[in-house]
């Protein structure tokens, strides 16, 4: 019933499945629903989170990305996207989806209302389905706000209102669960209802969500009100709340001006999600010598921070990147901001160290 009252609330009830978390429902129904073999192909942001090239590989499929622009703040460029899809669709690609993350994973990004309808047009013409992961609306810090592919779609004229999506979103992620809790749902819309009938009958082959992971659902999608819930209670709620999000807004300011203060590193403001993902312009010894040990040179430098100062990043060959760019990924979930900043200053010292050491 709080999926009732969320959606509501929100942008007006679907179809609304519950899972043990984003990644089940990924592997266990639409992936592979859509990917029928070899021939099919899902389009993917790069930098991406690598569960979907993970996904697509484990399910025969084809990945075809489109790059994110990040002289603009990692956001979209239209061109490109329809560039990549024709090239897939020239090699015999049958490009069935696009995966869109909004928030961006591992970028930090919120996406313009203008992107949004631009895909919508994009996937219109093109007849195909928007996979929208939206894990992370509520962790959103500066002025651009977040809009979900629903409103944007419901609010443009037919026949864009007609296209297929399907929405995702998580208490694994953003505020509630901080990547821990496990429980999450995906929204169909302009779904044909003989595909959700399979969809629901694949579900229906899982187990059910477990205890934990529901309780932090319904906590999510419906937090306790004032004049339903105890005063106690809704001041309670709402007091951990803004620590947890006030923390977290706090510490991805702290994070970009951090990192554009240290020498050969450069990085967009962190507008939503948990990351920041920054451009470090390695030395060309740094380069040749993380060759000579078989990795890649964002991966050496990565290991070596976490040699030096203990701090785990991701390098950005895990997440991909343009030909001859390197970047990592970190997060702003550190707690307290205190030992968060303690631990930017020994990775300042860190990279100091390893400049001088391959310049």
């Amino acid at each position: 019933f709080f999926f009732f009252f969320f959606f509501q609330a929100e942008d007006g009830i679907r179809d609304v499945e519950r899972s043990r978390g984003l990644g089940d429902v990924y592997k266990r129904q639409i992936f592979n629903l859509l990917l029928r073999g070899p021939q099919d192909g899902v389009m993917i942001p790069i930098p991406q989170y690598p569960l979907y090239s993970a996904l697509i590989a484990l399910l025969s499929g084809k990945p075809v990305p489109y790059y994110l622009d990040e002289s603009k703040c990692w956001g979209l460029d239209m061109d490109n996207v329809e560039a990549n899809y024709k090239k897939a669709r020239d090699a015999g690609t049958n490009v069935r989806g696009i995966v869109i993350i909004n928030p961006g994973n591992p970028t930090g990004q919120v996406m313009t209302k203008q992107n949004m309808e631009d895909i919508v047009k994009f996937c219109h013409k093109n007849s195909l389905a928007i996979l929208a992961d939206e894990v992370y609306q509520k962790n959103v810090y500066r002025e651009k706000p977040f809009i979900s592919f629903k409103k944007v779609v419901h609010n443009m004229s037919t026949p864009y209102n007609q296209v297929e999506l399907i929405s995702f979103h998580s208490t694994s992620k953003g505020v509630v669960g901080e990547c821990g809790l496990r429980g999450g749902y995906m929204e169909l819309d302009n779904i044909d209802p003989f595909v959700s009938e399979q969809i629901l009958k694949l579900r229906s082959i899982s187990l059910c969500s477990n205890t934990v992971g529901q309780v932090m659902t319904e906590l999510m999608v419906n937090p306790p009100k004032a004049g339903v819930n105890s005063p106690e209670v809704v001041a309670k709620h709402q007091k951990e709340y803004d620590i947890v999000f006030g923390g977290l807004k706090k510490r991805s300011i702290l994070l970009t001006d951090k990192l554009n203060s240290i020498p050969g590193l450069k990085t967009n403001n962190i507008e939503g999600a948990l990351y920041a993902y920054p451009s470090i312009f390695l030395p060309e010894r740094a380069i040749k010598a993380a060759k000579e040990k078989g990795l890649a040179p964002d991966a050496m430098y990565c290991v070596e921070a976490l040699e030096e100062c203990g701090l785990v990043l991701v390098p950005g060959s895990g997440c991909g990147q343009k030909e001859g760019t390197y970047h990592f990924r970190i997060t702003n979930l550190i707690f307290d901001t205190e030992e968060f900043d303690q631990a930017l200053e020994a990775f300042k010292k860190f990279n100091a160290k390893f400049f001088a050491k391959y310049s």
